[in-house]
This record gives structure tokens, sequence and C-alpha cells, in this order.
């Protein structure tokens, strides 16, 4: 059996290319159906340190343009209820714990909304090779709602949000 090898980056900032990235979510429904939906991706960066693999993570979600095929429950997501939008538009994730694992990365950090925060893992797959411009990389986390406030009975909403990335990093300069 073979050890698997470690992808290496550029050292520096990657930054997200944003056209080309989706967080998409999926959380059970009276307790059976799946709701779908996405949130654009605003901004993010992970900085590559010397040894090739990431140190820190952040990204910014805009709130305001949640899509789940249903306009209403749009706007219900985005009240203060749930997400909070008038008060604040983004939820940020922010993470300097990054641990190598034999199938990538895994981001230990928080998520923060609605004036609070939660920690949250994200474990990153393995991306392919880094190309002299970009990287493809994948990531899911388990997001426990509670604990940001977000409160309403388990048998209509799942108190777990599924979270999936799939991101399209642009590398630095050369240098």
């Amino acid at each position: 059996m073979s050890t698997p090898t470690t992808t290496r980056l550029r050292p520096g900032t990657w930054t997200v290319r944003t056209g080309w990235t989706s967080a998409a979510f999926t959380v059970r429904k009276l307790g059976f159906h799946l709701v779908h939906g996405t949130i654009p991706v605003r901004a993010a960066t992970v900085h590559v340190n010397s040894a090739g693999t990431p140190a820190t993570v952040r990204a910014e979600l805009d709130l305001t343009a949640i899509r789940t095929g249903i306009t209403r429950r749009d706007r219900d997501l985005q009240s203060a209820t749930w997400l909070g939008c008038s008060a604040n538009r983004l939820m940020t994730f922010t993470a300097a714990d990054i641990r190598t694992t034999p199938d990538g990365w895994e981001a230990h950090g928080l998520v923060a909304l609605r004036g609070t925060s939660c920690p949250l893992t994200l474990t990153v797959t393995r991306p392919g090779a880094p190309t002299r411009a970009s990287v493809r990389v994948q990531a899911h986390a388990t997001l426990d709602r509670a604990p940001l406030g977000m409160r309403a009975p388990r048998a209509v909403v799942g108190r777990y949000v599924e979270i999936t990335i799939d991101a399209v990093l642009v590398a630095p300069p050369a240098g």
C-alpha cells in the first residue's frame, strides 16, 4: 500500500474565481424532504505557506442572493428569523488551523452569521494537480444551525445543513 502524495501549491495568496465557484447546501424539511439551495461566494482567499500547504482561509458568502428555487422561501430565509440579511448581508468563514490529511486538508475554523459564530470544519478533498494559473478544490461541511440562533422545530427544518463547495482558486503571481 502506498502513501498518497500531498498536493503542493505555489506559496502566496490564492483567490477564488467567483464566477466558477459555488456553495451549495441541503437541509431536511419535514424530516424527509430535502431542500437544496446555493449561496454565491463573494470573495475568498487561501494563503499557502512556504511548504506549499494552506495556512489560512477566509471566505465571504452573499446571503442576499440565496436561491432555493422558491422565491417565497428565499425571502423567508433572508428574514430576521433565519439569516438576518437586513443587519448583515454576509456569512464569513475563517480558518487558521488547517491540517493535511491522507485525502486532502481539514480547515478548522469559525462561521460567522447573525452577530455570532460557531465552529465549522471544512473537509477539502485532494485537489487535482494545480496548473500554473489555478487549481480546483472541493470541500464539504456539516453546519449545526442552532448555535447561530436559527431556531425552528426539528420536525419542520432539520438542525444540520450539509454544505458543498466547488471552488476554482487562482494562483498568486509567480515570483
